[in-house]
C-alpha cells in the first residue's frame, strides 16, 4: 500500500514536505482534508510582525474603530472602566506632610500636562488606553515646553518607524546587543526623522511575547470577522430595502404580462369572458377593486429577511470578535445569561480592566511621577525626602452588579479587621488620606456646632458604634 508520505517524498520538493508526519500529535500531521496553515516555521515575533504587516493591521483596525459600533464599544468600555475619571496617584514616602504637598503639586501639573496644553493627565490616560487597543501600542515622550516646564508628548504608533530595508532599527526601534531599546526613530511632518533616546520615551503596550519589539492591535484577531459582518450587513440591508419596495405580486399561469400589466380597472377582464364591473362594485362595497383575468391572482408580498439564522450568524461573529478583549455579554448583550452568569462575566471583565490598569501604572504613571516630582525636587519646589519615588495608584471604582450586597460585606470585613480602610476606599476609587481628612473635618464641625448651640451631638449625628463625648 502506497502512503501519502511516500508520494509526497517522491513528488514534492524537500522544503514542502512536512517534517512531523507520523507524529503521535495529530495536530502536527498533514491531511488532504484540511487546509494548510499559513506562516513559516516558528521564529521570533519581530520576524513575524514585520513593519508591513503591522502597518496593514493598524490601517484596518483604525478603519473598524471609525465605522463599526461594536468595535467602538469594545474599545470604549476598556478605556472607560480602566481609566474612568483618571487613575489617581498617592505618594508613599515616610513623610505624610511631604506626601500631601507632592500630590498637590502633581495634581496642579496634571491639569495641562501635555505639550500642546490641550489634554489633562486623566485625558491622556484615556487616549493612551484607546490607542493600545486600536494600534496595539502608544508612545509618550518626556519633554519640556518653551519655559522649561516638564511636559509629555503623545506620539501615535505610525510616527515611529524607519525607511524600508533599513538595518539601523527594527521597525523604528534601535536595539543594543542584548535587545534592549537604545533609541526610537520618530517620523516628522517634514519627511525627516529624529532619534529620541529610550530613556525619554515610554512605550506602552500589553506584552504577549519576549521576542517582539513592536505590538499589534488588540483587535487584530477579529478584523476579518468584523469586516465580513459589515459587508454582509450592507448586502442584507440592500436586500431588505428591495423587498420593502415590493408591495404585491401578480401571479399568472401563462407566465407573461401584457403592456398594461394585465390590470383592467373596470369593464371586464380583456379575455372575452364577462365579469363584474369593478366600478359598480366599488359603489356598493367601497374600497379599491382590481379586475384580474381568470388565471391570475394578486398576493401581498411578505419578506422573511433578515432571517433568524442570519442574525444568529452575526452574533457568532461578534462573540468570536470579542474574545481576547472583554466578554461579549458585557460589551453587547447580557439578556441571555442569568444571575450567576452575569457575575461571572462582570468578574472576568473586571480582571481584564485590572490588568490594563496595571500596565498603565507600571509603564505610564510611575515613570511620569518620577519625571515630574524629580524635576520639582531638583529645582527646589519640593524638599528631598527618602523614598520620594514610591507611589500607589487609586483606580476608578470597580464595576459590580451587586453594589448593595458588596457594600454590606465590605462594612462587615472592615469592622472585623479582615480589610483595611485604605483597601476599602481604594475599591471605591477614593483616596484614603483625603477621606480621613474629610471625616475629621466633618466630626470637628459637628462637635463645634453642638457646643455652639448647646444641643447633644446625637441630635446632629448618631454613629452606629456608640455615643460621642463632647471635648
Amino acid at each position: 500500500m502506497i502512503s501519502l508520505k511516500s508520494i509526497a517524498l517522491r513528488w514534492l520538493p524537500p522544503v514542502l514536505v512536512p517534517k512531523a508526519w507520523g507524529s503521535p500529535f495529530e495536530a502536527a500531521n498533514w491531511s488532504p482534508r484540511r487546509g494548510t496553515v499559513p506562516g513559516a516555521y516558528p521564529t521570533d515575533a519581530r520576524n513575524e510582525l514585520t513593519p508591513g504587516v503591522r502597518t496593514e493591521l493598524v490601517r484596518k483596525s483604525r478603519y473598524l474603530h471609525k465605522n463599526s459600533g461594536f468595535v467602538r464599544e469594545l474599545v470604549g468600555n476598556m478605556a472607560i472602566y480602566s481609566t474612568g475619571d483618571g487613575i489617581r496617584v498617592q505618594a508613599q514616602s515616610g513623610n505624610p506632610v511631604w506626601n500631601r504637598a507632592a500630590e498637590a503639586y502633581f495634581a496642579l501639573w496634571s491639569a495641562r500636562c501635555e505639550v500642546t496644553r490641550r489634554f489633562s493627565f486623566e485625558e491622556c490616560q484615556a487616549i493612551v488606553c484607546r490607542g493600545m487597543d486600536i494600534d496595539g501600542e502608544y508612545f509618550i515622550h518626556k519633554t519640556r515646553d518653551a519655559e522649561g516646564e516638564p511636559r509629555i508628548q503623545l506620539i501615535e504608533s505610525h510616527r515611529i518607524g524607519d525607511e524600508f530595508g533599513s538595518k539601523e532599527t527594527i521597525d523604528g526601534v534601535g536595539l543594543d546587543a542584548w535587545g534592549a531599546p537604545v533609541f526610537y526613530r520618530v517620523l516628522e511632518d517634514n519627511n525627516k526623522s529624529r532619534d529620541l533616546p529610550a530613556e525619554s520615551l515610554l512605550h506602552l503596550f500589553e506584552p504577549e511575547w519576549a521576542g517582539g519589539v513592536r505590538s499589534h492591535p488588540t483587535i487584530q484577531h477579529s478584523i476579518n470577522h468584523v469586516l465580513d459582518e459589515m459587508e454582509l450587513l450592507a448586502l442584507e440591508k440592500h436586500a431588505v430595502k428591495d423587498n420593502a419596495d415590493v408591495a404585491r405580486i401578480l401571479k399568472t399561469a401563462r407566465g407573461e404580462l401584457d403592456d398594461n400589466g394585465d390590470f383592467v380597472v373596470g369593464g371586464g377582464t380583456g379575455s372575452g369572458v364577462e365579469s363584474s364591473d369593478p366600478v359598480t362594485l366599488q359603489r356598493i362595497i367601497g374600497g379599491k377593486l382590481v379586475s384580474l383575468k381568470p388565471d391570475e391572482s394578486l398576493d401581498s408580498f411578505q419578506s422573511n429577511r433578515p432571517s433568524p439564522t442570519f442574525t444568529g450568524f452575526l452574533e457568532h461573529l461578534r462573540r468570536d470578535s470579542a474574545l481576547g478583549m472583554i466578554p461579549f455579554e458585557f460589551a453587547a448583550d447580557s439578556s441571555k445569561i442569568g444571575g450567576a452568569g452575569v457575575r461571572l462575566v462582570v468578574a472576568k471583565a473586571d480582571r481584564r480592566f485590572s490588568f490594563r490598569q496595571m500596565i498603565l501604572e507600571r509603564r505610564l504613571i510611575r515613570p511620569v511621577w518620577a519625571y515630574v516630582i524629580g524635576d520639582a525636587i531638583s529645582r527646589g519646589f519640593l524638599p528631598p525626602v527618602a523614598e520620594w519615588w514610591k507611589i500607589s495608584s487609586v483606580p476608578p471604582k470597580r464595576v459590580t452588579v451587586d453594589a448593595g450586597r458588596e457594600a454590606q460585606q465590605n462594612r462587615s470585613d472592615v469592622e472585623m479587621g479582615l480589610k483595611t480602610l485604605s483597601d476599602h476606599y481604594a475599591e471605591l476609587g477614593a483616596d484614603f488620606g483625603e477621606e480621613i481628612e474629610r471625616r475629621a473635618c466633618d466630626a470637628k464641625l459637628i462637635l463645634e456646632t453642638a457646643t455652639k448651640y448647646g444641643v447633644p451631638v446625637e441630635m446632629l449625628w448618631k454613629p452606629s458604634g456608640g455615643s460621642v463625648q463632647h471635648p
